[in-house]
């Protein structure tokens, strides 16, 4: 007997952009905690791989939003 995958709920759908935000405060902070000593290109890369990780952050929080916002708006109802 096989089982279907369960299916994501709303509220677990709208947490992804979190994800997105946590993960580029480690990029961030990860040379300066774990690695004091690093070269500048280090750093560097860091930085821009936290930039980037905000900027996709804020494009998936944007559709999570709107996404949210349709579903509360709901079908159109004919009259």
């Amino acid at each position: 007997m096989t089982s279907s995958p369960p299916t994501p709920s709303p509220k677990s759908e709208s947490q992804i952009s979190v994800w997105y935000f946590v993960g580029a405060t480690f990029v961030l902070a990860a040379p300066v905690i774990f690695l004091p000593d690093a070269d500048f290109w280090v750093r560097i890369v860091s930085i821009a791989l936290g930039l980037v990780l905000v900027v996709a952050g804020g494009f998936q929080l944007r559709r999570e939003l709107t996404a949210r916002r349709d579903r509360r708006a709901g079908p159109p109802s004919s009259a």
